[in-house]
């Protein structure tokens, strides 16, 4: 009995240290075949108006992503997150390929064609985790305002890439205006 149990340990021990050199092996390789951005493409493209239009949008795509990611977690909000971001993303996805197309193209050049949603993330120095943006706002509220927020034309990312979204209306429903000019003279 001594004897199997020393065979069945010593299996577990190799199989451990052939999985910790595999998995150092996979880590070495994905370094190695991790996308560079091109060296004059780093940071934000303010002299560059159309990238920067899309660095943002990516911004915000990657944000409602992440918090809807985190919102799933919790049960009481899962099923409206789900239904809320899928009918929002079956809207935008056609702007969304095309923003992350541009930035591929933007940030690797000749490797655009490989480039993945972490790729352009990392480039543009993008948390992973939404946690540290939602700062003073818990998470229970954040997920509870999503469905209704994700519907505003801030995340209309189609009518943004265009350049023609829509001022978004204040949450009483009415827009402020400019007073309406007067006859009267101001009282003396």
């Amino acid at each position: 009995m001594r004897q199997v149990f020393a065979c069945l340990l010593c299996a577990l021990l190799m199989a451990s240290a052939q999985a910790e050199d595999t998995s150092q092996a996979s880590a070495a390789t994905a370094a190695a075949a991790a996308l560079e951005v091109v060296p004059q493409r780093t940071g934000y493209a303010f002299a560059q108006p159309e990238i920067l239009l899309r660095q943002r949008l990516f911004g915000l795509a990657h944000g409602l992503s992440l918090l809807a990611a985190a919102c799933l977690d919790l049960p009481g909000y899962s099923q409206a997150i789900q239904d809320a971001y899928a009918a929002w993303h079956a809207r935008q996805g056609k702007a969304i390929d095309t923003i992350v197309h541009d930035l591929a193209a933007y940030y690797f050049g000749p490797r655009a064609g490989e480039a993945q949603w972490p790729d352009l993330s990392r480039a543009l120095n993008l948390a992973d985790n939404i946690q540290p943006a939602l700062s003073e706002i818990t998470l229970h509220a954040a997920c509870a305002s999503l469905p209704e927020a994700i519907a505003r034309p801030r995340y209309a990312l189609d009518k943004l890439l265009a350049g023609s979204a829509e001022p978004e209306t204040p949450p009483n429903g009415v827009a402020a205006a400019a007073p309406a000019p007067t006859m009267q003279k101001p009282a003396e």
